[in-house]
């Protein structure tokens, strides 16, 4: 029997025999496999997230709709409240919103069905990181479904301040002054770790942040020429985005 080759229990046949060669060839067959299997596992997750991401923003559209037919934003119809949201909305968001906004679809579009052309947009992330998106995500939808429930039909998607419009202070409006905004912010945040894609999150919490820093003081000041002394005082005692912890008092004007 040559040196290099054995077989197993004496076996004749000529199938047991062992070489360096077939350990080599063995060997890459099942490393093979193993790296498809875990190919196919990466493959299985990535729809596991595409799913959830589809999930969060049907969920978003689900109660923004709902609550904008509540208080009978599309009662005109909708070329009507696309009007009106043009008319009544702050014209530097009318630049921003399409200039990051649009970059951002485009790459949650790439994210779902060519992601092998962005793959430097990617973000090596744990999945349990990608799983804490869930988690992000879902607080914000609460979030979302909470302020609007406050707001009821109070709510207005453009800046302007309906005559019969009441002071909403209750719900997450006792705690911040602003809870759609921060739900937003969560959302569009959780975005970044649900794809694993720094574009994504990135622009996703820029555009968000961008529309905040415009619309906030704008509101306000629509508000505060509504309500007067009542909504100073609200506005005196309650942070305007991000709560307190526990037991801290509010002061100031932020």
């Amino acid at each position: 029997m040559a040196p290099d080759s054995f077989r197993f229990g004496g076996d004749p046949h000529p199938g047991c025999v062992v070489t360096p060669q077939n350990v080599v060839r063995m060997t890459h067959v099942h490393s093979s496999k193993r790296s498809h299997c875990v190919y196919n596992c990466r493959m299985s997750m990535e729809w596991v997230f595409r799913f959830l991401f589809l999930a969060l923003f049907a969920g978003a559209v689900a109660v923004r709709v709902h609550f904008q037919r509540q208080a009978g934003t599309y009662d005109r119809g909708v070329s009507k409240h696309a009007e009106g949201h043009l008319a009544n909305e702050a014209k530097p968001l009318l630049i921003i919103r399409p200039l990051l906004g649009i970059p951002w679809y485009a790459m949650v579009i790439f994210w779902f069905v060519a992601p092998g052309r962005i793959g430097w947009f990617t973000a090596a992330l744990p999945v349990w990181a990608r799983f804490m998106g869930i988690v992000l995500g879902a607080c914000g939808l609460f979030l979302l479904w909470r302020g609007h429930a406050a707001m009821g039909k109070n709510f207005r998607p453009t800046l302007e301040v309906a005559p019969d419009q009441e002071l909403v202070t209750t719900g997450p409006y006792r705690i911040i002054r602003h809870p759609i905004y921060l739900a937003f912010l969560l959302m569009l945040a959780s975005t970044g770790l649900l794809s694993a894609n720094w574009f994504i999150g990135i622009v996703g919490v820029l555009l968000i942040a961008s529309i905040t820093l415009v619309r906030i003081p704008a509101e306000e000041a629509a508000l505060d020429a509504r309500f007067g002394e009542r909504y100073r005082q609200y506005k005196e005692s309650t942070p305007m985005i991000f709560p307190l912890p526990s037991g801290t008092t509010y002061r100031g004007n932020r």
